[in-house]
């Protein structure tokens, strides 16, 4: 079999899968109907057609909170998303060497992280991760694809199929999109066009599209694992698609939240609570109803009777008119007691979602003043709620969308500083573990204030090497120091000035003694009374 190919037309083997996608994807689509119903549009929706609604928003804000609480652990802001390490006994030799170097490498990688978080910020990184974790939560499915740096993608389980091996794992994956020849390369619209042939007449050139299949199959090349990564339309490989990438690197992942082993579909989080989340619909669409039946007010006046119905429909406000009360009555609607009933039970139900997707928390403020101990507080939270699907959120998918981030920036930015191979292990910042770098800069902080305990104040400048400790503490704050901290050759050359200056002050004062001395007799003449002049 050849390097891109799956042995017959992509197209073949989506129709066939497809088949296995019918049951999970009509749980998404109910359970969107109860939280989100863009999310899952029902079959055969086009745009503009008009989705099904539902009667109370709790759902939709449930699936929202708890997506941007797991967004904003996954890219906390002002702080790294991922963490450059030294391989400490690599580095042994060197470091014996220049007691300083580990500091100087240290500063290096913090600096290379926030380049790689500053450059996230330009993108819409955040928003499709967010977007991405809406879909899992509510379909357990999504597909996350990212071949261009600035333009990552999310696609719904009704455009791929998956095929994993009995361990979870992916073997490959089929994206199916509507493409318009218009905005495709020259080569592959004049591909198309001659195989589409008829089927493009009479059509203009904005409304001729073709159906893509996007391949991502996981292969072997030697002793490692690969990706292959192309795109089939009409039968036919379009020339120029094929990538290779590393197995940590996928340039499309078909991700599931919960997993299902020896199966190629997950379940999602909404599915667990499928129960209330029904029970806040229900609840929330009788309460509406009968809030538009207690609004309304109807009048009966008594057949027969001596008020006039005319009189009624013309009376104002305090009018005075001729007949009984009795012959008018009011429409009643008596269901306070069983309103109260649903009310209740809508408030409890209220109460569970609340717990599992974290809707009353108030941890997370502005985010400019959130602390370490409230995300760690979060973090905590999260796992509590999610049952332990939050580390492995984290560690999957999180892990894979940051380090294909890393790997596009790298390609793209040709001026980054390279490390060499080997020599620094790239770790995914996950969870509490975006505390790390704080809990490194406590620990210098700890170690200084310890030793002038332990030894009395100003030891810690003594023992340790101040400027070596400053690049350390900048390194873990993520702070430039040129400019800002004095190196040691400057540090070196301001002392040097001190002891000049010193030993200068020294030798005039030595020298002041006699100078003053002379210059006092000289003075003292000058300053003798004038001797008397007698008198004649």
């Amino acid at each position: 079999m050849r390097p891109y190919d799956l042995g017959e037309p992509a197209a073949d083997i989506y129709q066939r899968l497809s088949a296995a996608r019918t049951s999970p994807l009509t749980t998404a689509r109910e359970l969107a109907e109860l939280t989100i119903p863009s999310e899952f549009p029902p079959e055969g929706y086009t745009t503009g057609d008009k989705i099904g609604s539902n009667n109370q928003s709790i759902g939709s804000i449930a699936v929202n909170t708890l997506a941007a609480l797991l967004m904003f652990m996954a890219f906390p802001p002002g702080r790294p998303m991922m963490r450059f390490k030294p391989v400490e006994h690599k580095l042994a030799d060197e470091i014996k060497r220049d007691p300083t170097l580990w500091s100087k490498v240290k500063l290096g990688l913090a600096r290379k992280e926030i380049e790689h978080r500053e450059r996230a910020e330009t993108t819409p990184l955040r928003s499709t991760y967010t977007a991405h974790l809406r879909q899992l939560l509510i379909g357990g499915n999504s597909l996350w694809q990212h071949v261009s740096l600035d333009h990552p993608t999310v696609h719904r389980m009704d455009t791929y199929v998956v095929k994993r091996d009995a361990k979870g794992q992916p073997l490959f994956s089929i994206l199916l999109e509507e493409v318009s020849l218009a905005g495709m390369e020259e080569d592959h619209r004049d591909i198309l066009r001659d195989r589409l042939g008829d089927k493009l007449k009479g059509k203009a050139e904005w409304e001729q599209t073709a159906k893509v299949y996007t391949v991502c199959k996981l292969d072997t090349e030697g002793d490692e694992r690969v990706w292959r990564y192309w795109q089939e339309a009409e039968g036919e490989l379009l020339p120029g698609t094929e990538v290779t990438a590393d197995f940590d690197n996928p340039p499309m992942y078909p991700d599931w939240l919960i997993p299902v082993f020896g199966q190629d579909w997950g379940r999602s989080y909404c599915e667990q609570y499928r129960g209330d989340l029904f029970t806040v619909e229900t609840a929330s669409s009788s309460l509406n109803d009968g809030a538009a039946l207690a609004a309304l007010c109807l009048l009966f006046v008594k057949p027969g009777g001596r008020t006039s119905v005319k009189q009624i429909k013309m009376a104002e406000n305090l009018a005075v008119l001729s007949g009984s009360a009795e012959d008018v009555t009011a429409f009643r609607l008596d269901k306070n007691g069983d309103f109260q009933f649903v009310s209740a039970h809508l408030d409890q139900a209220y109460r569970r979602l609340s717990r599992a997707f974290l809707l009353q928390t108030s941890i997370v403020r502005d985010a400019e003043r959130v602390t370490r101990e409230e995300i760690a507080r979060l973090g905590n939270e999260l796992e509590k709620a999610m049952g332990g699907l939050y580390s492995e959120l984290s560690q999957r998918t999180q892990r894979t969308v940051v380090l294909r981030f890393v790997r596009l920036h790298e390609e793209d930015d040709e001026q980054l500083p390279q490390v060499p191979e080997g020599l620094i292990r790239l770790s995914v910042v996950t969870g509490i573990d975006a505390l790390g770098a704080t809990t490194e800069e406590d620990a210098l902080v700890t170690l200084g204030g310890t030793i002038n305990t332990v030894f009395g104040p100003g030891s810690a400048g003594k023992i340790m090497d101040p400027s070596d400790f400053t690049r350390r503490l900048a390194a873990e704050k993520g702070i430039q120091p040129e400019g800002l901290i004095k190196t040691a050759e400057a540090l070196a050359d301001e002392r040097d000035q001190e002891r000049q200056m010193v030993q200068q002050q020294t030798l005039l004062d030595k020298a002041a003694g006699p100078i003053a001395g002379e210059v006092a007799k000289s003075l003292g003449g000058q300053l003798q009374a004038p001797p008397e002049t007698p008198q004649e």
